[in-house]
């Protein structure tokens, strides 16, 4: 189903789209409520039109996302988009079975000889609200889990990438029935819409900013929510890591998608004996990564203008207060106004009253901070919110201990970037500031289920002994269970 306002996607929802939005809710509801569950088939089949969708129409969902952006890399689109959804798909095809298996624990001898398990069950209806960054993979990649799960999903991509969201609706009403999964198509009203239904789960992917408007509107359904977020995700490069190995992975995980990502490095702590040989060797990389960022087709461009100016006045707030700006890929500012690009841009001398330091970059800037100790690192990074990622780099194993035991993020990547949301095993989210929960791989069907406790009474038990009328026999009885608690 792909519901969207009357007039088209990008304008204001109206009364009888809400009424509709609505409607749909309901419908899903009172499905989960007449049956609580979905087989292993019925899921796996669920599974299996979500992957042939992408497979089928991928060269369709590049196109889409490339025209949002103006200019994307396609192999970019491919690897954050494309492989993310699919790798969950086969990833949860692969394990369903002994996901949904009843899950054993322990019996303590009070219940003995009974038996104690973990049975899991769909929440329901679960909302799904992706943001523009990588509209196919925030939209599908938490979907794959949720139908995993057995669950029904409302999904609203993002306004802001308007001819992704179009087709992800289109070849949503395509492949499933608006009771399995519908893609719903609006401006902002129509998410805070769906943050105010009683959903069973909201996963949301966003800033912050929104993400506490759907926290807010959450509550008051006491729905639960995830909530992948962002902020300022620190770089930390002791002087024993190896800089053409930093440099390589920097330039990966730093200007992918231009570096509108929301785990992608933020600033970066290089030690002060090698900074000089950091940023030139910082160069020399983006050179030979990026001959021509103009007319280079593997370098994203700024998603729009807002955005674009939004990294202007970043940049302009920096100079002002004393930042030297090297522009990374050569000379000239770097800025490309009439094609929304910025090229790859480091920031010296930068101090805290700087708003790139106050809020998180989501573009090709990357603000270097010299430092002389790790404490001076975890003191830095831990009087600011916690950060989605960090990254460390370097072979002295104390500092690197320092770093992950004396500061807070979402996840780490050692001597890498970003690599650590492509393990399947790991489960991929926020603390505090950057998010509530994680999801993919197993995290996802263990964040859509309830893991309903259940405890099977045998016919030969000790109730017996706790009926009233009590006596010294029953205080008895209690003591030897205290002793073997």
């Amino acid at each position: 189903m792909a519901l969207t306002a009357p007039t088209g996607s990008a304008s204001d929802p109206t009364e009888s789209a809400i009424v509709e939005l609505e409607h749909l809710f309901e419908t899903q509801r009172a499905l989960t409520r007449k049956r609580v569950s979905r087989s292993y088939e019925e899921r796996m089949d669920l599974l299996m039109r979500l992957g042939t969708m992408f497979e089928t129409h991928e060269e369709e969902m590049i196109e889409a996302v490339t025209e949002d952006f103006g200019i994307r890399s396609r192999h970019e689109t491919v690897l954050t988009d494309m492989m993310l959804v699919l790798s969950e798909i086969k990833y949860a095809r692969r394990n369903l079975r002994k996901w949904m298996k009843d899950r054993r624990v322990k019996t303590d001898i009070f219940g003995q000889p009974g038996r104690s398990f973990l049975h899991p069950q769909p929440l329901g209806v679960v909302g799904i609200i992706g943001t523009w960054n990588y509209p196919f993979g925030t939209v599908f990649a938490g979907a794959a889990g949720a139908l995993a799960a057995g669950n029904r999903v409302i999904a609203k991509p993002s306004e802001v990438s308007p001819r992704s969201a179009d087709l992800m609706a289109r070849l949503a009403a395509t492949y499933f029935s608006e009771e399995e999964l519908a893609v719903v198509l609006g401006e902002a009203e129509l998410a805070s819409r769906i943050t105010s239904l009683p959903f069973d789960h909201i996963l949301f992917t966003g800033s912050p900013a929104i993400g506490r408007k759907v926290a807010l509107a959450a509550a008051a359904n006491l729905t639960p929510v995830t909530l992948e977020l962002g902020g300022k995700c620190p770089v930390v490069i002791d002087p024993s890591a190896s800089l053409p190995n930093v440099c390589e992975s920097l330039v990966f995980g730093k200007l992918l998608n231009a570096g509108q990502t929301c785990i992608g490095a933020d600033y970066a702590f290089v030690h002060e004996t090698i900074l000089g040989s950091f940023v030139e060797q910082m160069g020399e990389q983006v050179a030979n990564c990026y001959a021509d960022i103009e007319d280079n087709a593997d370098y994203t461009s700024i998603i729009n203008q807002r955005q674009y100016q939004r990294l202007v006045g970043l940049l302009d707030d920096a100079r002002s207060k004393g930042a030297t700006i090297i522009n990374l890929a050569g000379d000239g500012d770097g800025l490309m106004p009439n094609r929304n690009r910025i090229a790859p841009l480091a920031v010296l001398n930068v101090s805290d009253d700087m708003a790139l330091m106050q809020e998180e970059i989501f573009g090709p800037i990357l603000p270097i901070l010299p430092f002389r100790t790790t404490e001076d690192v975890t003191d830095y990074i831990n009087r600011g919110p916690r950060p989605l990622a960090l990254y460390h780099f370097g072979e002295n194993k104390s500092s690197q201990r320092s770093i992950l035991e004396e500061t807070h993020a979402g996840g780490v990547t050692l001597n890498g970037t970003v690599m650590h949301v492509f393990q399947r095993g790991l489960p991929f989210g926020g603390v505090g500031n950057s998010g509530i929960g994680a999801y993919l791989g197993p995290s996802s069907f263990e964040r859509f289920s309830h893991f309903k406790p259940i405890f099977r009474q045998s016919k030969l038990n000790m109730l017996g002994q706790l009926l009233p009328p009590y006596s010294a026999k029953t205080g008895k009885f209690l003591d030897v269970f205290k002793k073997l608690l």
